[in-house]
């Protein structure tokens, strides 16, 4: 005991004759290198459990983690409410920003910050995008129309009848197609899902309806070899130069914009084009994004990027990722951006009251007031 204490007492005696910036360099760390000397990283998710952002978050974590020094756990953290505004805000709020807290948004983020919502206090300006993931949608019809494709939808006769959710979610880059196309689709909205939209669909509620890929690919494609629906076209992608083109996913089938051509003999322009372009870029050609906080640390952001471009290289994830990415690709870090940087360009004043008067004539909502 008393050799124990001798030996306490020198190592706290040489403790205290080491220089003072020794003492500090060993006791603390600076702010550029807190956040990978640590076991675990938190990746918020605004949702609840079990959706697509949740299983696309869950996913994501391990492969990231294996790309970054120290290969730290991620640990998943839902937190839903106000469809994921309350999480994202709380994100940007309340969350650290060292560089350990990460949050992964959606279709469904995005549309409120753009939509300039009053209840939305995150800004794509306070956040530095990690890993961004594609989707896509079609939109399909009845047999009962008469049509072969959708070339062919300046001929229908029946009232059109679209079943959605809210126009001011997913369904708002659909409803907008139908208004640059000029199509009278009816649509009632309040279903709980494009689930529930597509039962609607089968039990002859509606007579036009959309998809996104892989729920398009598993339950409608059975139904246009049972010719029991008809593709009408892709929603498309906005490729790096801004202009809408075929989704890969679905080579065969025409894009609005194709459509709009054959329907009127011109290419589609004005405001309702241009809003539309910008919220299928904002909705399916980025519809899923990994964060970080701006203000973290540059060495965290760095390390947390290089993970992210390294998983465009890993074999291994690409693999596995196929049926979680629908076959598509992520983003290399300056694709994506540059893609985030032209969707904030986009957000002019002027589509946004656009927007406004649409949803409010169109669909009685008054986003001033959400």
């Amino acid at each position: 005991m008393y050799a124990l204490t001798l030996l306490l007492v020198l190592n706290l005696f040489l403790a205290g004759c080491q220089p003072l910036s020794i003492v500090s360099s060993i006791g603390t760390s600076s702010k550029e290198e807190q956040g990978y000397n640590e076991d675990l990283l938190t990746m918020v998710v605004p949702y609840g459990s079990g959706g697509g952002t949740d299983v696309f978050a869950r996913f994501m974590a391990a492969p990231l983690s294996n790309h970054i020094k120290n290969q730290p756990s991620i640990q998943v953290e839902n937190v839903p409410g106000g469809g994921s505004i309350t999480g994202t805000n709380e994100y940007v709020n309340s969350y650290d920003k060292d560089g350990t807290n990460l949050v992964t948004t959606s279709a469904s983020t995005h549309i409120p910050y753009l939509l300039n919502q009053s209840s939305v206090q995150y800004s794509f300006d306070e956040l530095t995008p990690l890993v961004g993931a594609p989707t896509g949608g079609v939109v399909y019809g009845s047999t009962d129309l008469n049509i072969q494709d959708g070339f062919d939808l300046g001929q229908v006769k029946e009232k059109l009848y679209y079943a959605g959710m809210s126009p001011t979610g997913l369904d708002l880059t659909t409803l907008l197609s139908f208004e640059v196309l000029e199509i009278d689709a009816k649509a009632v909205l309040g279903y709980e899902g494009r689930g529930p939209a597509r039962v609607a669909f089968e039990q002859g509620e509606s007579n036009i309806d959309f998809q996104t890929t892989t729920s398009y690919k598993q339950n409608i494609e059975p139904k246009v070899e049972n010719g029991k629906a008809v593709p009408l076209y892709s929603l498309g992608q906005i490729d790096e130069n801004g202009a809408v083109v075929r989704d890969p996913q679905f080579p065969d089938l025409p894009t609005v914009k194709e459509i709009y051509k054959e329907l009127h003999g011109s290419e589609p322009k004005g405001q309702a084009w241009e809003t539309y372009k910008h919220f299928l870029n904002a909705t399916y050609t980025l519809q899923k994004v990994i964060w970080v906080h701006k203000d973290a640390p540059e060495s965290a952001k760095e390390e947390l990027k290089k993970a992210a471009n390294q998983l465009m290289k890993d074999e291994q994830f690409q693999q596995k990722s196929s049926i979680i990415l629908e076959d598509y690709e992520i983003y290399s870090q300056a694709e994506l951006e540059k893609r985030i940087e032209n969707l904030e360009k986009n957000m002019n004043q002027e589509t946004i009251n656009w927007i406004y008067d649409f949803l409010l004539r169109e669909h009685g909502v008054d986003v001033r007031k959400l």
